[in-house]
């Protein structure tokens, strides 16, 4: 049996399509086009290097911000159910999840029988997302990677302190035309972004197994600066932390389809 799974989020499409639990192909697709386009793009790509056609895919659950937007889905679900999934099939030992994307952040808890206990999300704000580390990084010229491994080799990191990115933006400018190093300019935005994240982490109970998903699990520096505030470890993750709403929406797609059967 294959399944699929496709998440549509603000500012990538992600699809994984598995067979008997096994995971048959994937992509991620950064897109500035419609989200119609953009699921339609991601999944054929994904078919394609699976060697298969939609035809074959005998359920697909979509999610994230534009799931319904995914016209060819069998089904929708919401991000944490499927992050919750995707978990535990990946990492049954972790018992506390921060997701932590384009625009939203979110963190729950789930027990030793994968129930989610209690979960703690941002409001309508961009601050401590990625978007807001996208428009930082423009702002300097860098790439993300640039971004990710620069709070490495600062010294004296600055200090950020505007919840509102325009604010930030200002707040970063006038740094760089004081002539201040790049790496601590840096350094104080990830600082300013992780202690966002860590600020709602505590608003549940962190646990000592925590795994850090979504695409700013990719910014080691944000990554460092939260495990250090909250004195803990993330979890090894072995695919890429972007796809795990995608692989959650297949593996649900596979039970629902044995359900109705």
């Amino acid at each position: 049996m294959i399944t699929a799974g496709c998440d549509l989020g603000t500012v990538t499409a992600k699809a994984v399509l598995i067979e008997n639990g096994n995971i048959l192909s994937h992509k991620i697709l950064s897109y500035k086009t419609l989200p119609k386009q953009a699921v339609s793009e991601v999944m054929n790509s994904a078919l394609s290097d699976a060697k298969i056609t939609l035809e074959d895919v005998e359920y697909c659950v979509a999610t994230g911000f534009g799931k319904k937007a995914v016209s060819y889905a069998t089904g929708i679900a919401p991000e944490i159910v499927c992050l919750n999934r995707a978990v535990r099939f990946l990492m049954p030992e972790v018992r506390t999840v921060v997701d932590v994307g384009g625009q939203s952040i979110r963190a729950f808890n789930i027990n030793d029988k994968g129930r989610i206990l209690d979960s703690a999300a941002n409001e309508k704000c961009a601050a401590g997302t990625g978007k807001f580390i996208d428009v930082m990084a423009k702002a300097l010229e860098l790439s993300l990677d640039q971004v990710s491994r620069l709070p490495f080799k600062s010294k004296n990191p600055v200090s950020v302190t505007s919840q509102c990115g325009v604010f930030a933006e200002s707040e970063v400018i006038t740094y760089v035309n004081d002539g201040r190093d790049v790496a601590d300019i840096v350094a104080g935005i990830s600082r300013s972004v992780a202690g966002k994240v860590a600020s709602l982490m505590r608003r549940i109970s962190v646990d000592e197994k925590v795994a850090m998903v979504g695409g700013m699990a990719k910014n080691e520096g944000v990554a460092r600066y939260i495990e250090e505030d909250l004195n803990l470890t993330f979890a090894d993750i072995n695919m890429d932390p972007r796809l795990f709403g995608a692989l959650g929406a297949a593996l649900l797609a596979k039970e629902k389809a044995k359900s109705e059967k």
